[in-house]
């Protein structure tokens, strides 16, 4: 099969077509129907290495063939996830967190903070968000492709994640319930960190600035909604007007996996305007009635579930779906299609193809 086609508009001037460029007026007005539907497929790691053997092509020269408006590279923690390295292998990143591979990713196997006292923790050095070696593949982007596709910065975990990497998660929790003080000293350093870090992307060029937690499960969120905003809401707030004292118009994306319904109108509060993935397979996320309630605030970013359904199907089935979601969520502008996580490794190459046959028909 053949992935590319005769293009009529830019893949950047595709994407910026359906975002909101009014931001904090969250203004529908300037939701607008492109040539397509623009799309963003994040490959997992056995995937992308099988499809780059089967067509000769790798990183984002693949990303192209697949028909992405979207470029987006990792320059903060997250990346450690999938670094590659060989099965067993241990590693310690810049923030000394401990990972050590084990299947499709790298998992956390010492906190550094876990057990020290909020005093220790305050004298505890991040690294370095202005380091130039940070931004090497952002960089990159922008140069090769910058002009035609584009380009994110992704600068997730922001708060949560890089929090419990460093703490741990049982012991960040009792922090949170607690409100321990070591809890407000670790998210005060992740904040300042993630200001710093996201003014650096933005004064390189990135189009849009990707932030994420995994804030749920597959039944509801890892805390309480009034935990959520009473230590996160805040932070996330002055990090997204930092952002916005330096660039007004950029779209802030924000991923969280699982059930996080409840806070989806405090994200739109504090100026989030495009939510991914909208996960389907858990409780209260069901895309067609977010679009509903919040398609004049938000541009949704989402598709076809990972888990259950694009590893399970038959190629029928997913080009069916896959039509079904661009007619329904595609309707009036406002959406970008994408899947509910990376593509897994169990996934056949055919749905993969009729995924893309469907977004190209």
């Amino acid at each position: 099969m053949e992935f590319l086609w005769r293009i009529v508009m830019t893949s950047k001037e595709r994407v910026q077509c359906i975002l909101k460029n009014n931001t904090l007026l969250h203004d529908v007005s300037n939701h607008k129907n492109p040539d397509r539907v623009p799309r963003f497929i994040w490959l997992g790691g056995e995937v992308r290495r099988r499809l780059s053997a089967k067509y000769g092509i790798s990183n984002h020269e693949l990303d192209i063939k697949l028909g992405n408006d979207i470029l987006q590279t990792w320059v903060s923690i997250n990346g450690e996830m999938e670094r590659d390295v060989p099965q067993g292998t241990e590693f310690v990143d810049d923030f000394g967190i401990t990972w050590k591979r084990d299947g499709e990713y790298n998992m956390v196997i010492h906190h550094p903070l876990n057990g020290l006292d909020a005093v220790s923790i305050k004298e505890y050095m991040l690294p370095d968000p202005h380091n130039p070696a940070r931004f090497a593949l952002l960089e990159n982007l922008i140069s090769v492709y910058g002009d035609e596709y584009f380009i994110g910065a992704d600068v997730s975990g922001v708060l949560f994640e890089p929090a419990y990497h460093l703490r741990h998660m049982e012991t960040l929790m009792i922090d949170l319930a607690d409100e321990n003080e070591e809890a407000s000293v670790l998210l005060d350093k992740l904040m300042e960190f993630n200001i710093a870090l996201s003014l650096e992307c933005i004064a390189r060029g990135a189009d849009w600035i990707w932030m994420g937690d995994d804030l749920g499960s597959q039944h509801g969120m890892l805390m309480s909604p009034g935990m959520w905003r009473k230590a996160f809401k805040p932070r996330m707030r002055k990090i997204i007007n930092a952002i916005r004292e330096a660039k007004p118009d950029i779209p802030i994306a924000y991923h969280s996996c699982g059930s996080m319904y409840p806070i989806i109108k405090d994200l739109i509060e504090i100026g989030i305007t495009v939510l991914n993935p909208i996960q389907e397979s858990a409780v209260g996320m069901n895309q067609a009635s977010i679009k509903a309630e919040f398609g004049d605030k938000l541009t949704l970013m989402c598709g076809l579930d990972t888990q259950q359904f694009l590893n399970r199907a038959t190629p029928e089935e997913v080009y069916s779906l896959t039509k079904s979601k661009i007619n329904e969520l595609g309707k009036d502008g406002g959406y970008i299609f994408s899947v509910s996580h990376h593509v897994q490794g169990d996934t056949p190459d055919a749905n993969i193809h009729a995924m893309l046959d469907a977004l190209s028909d």
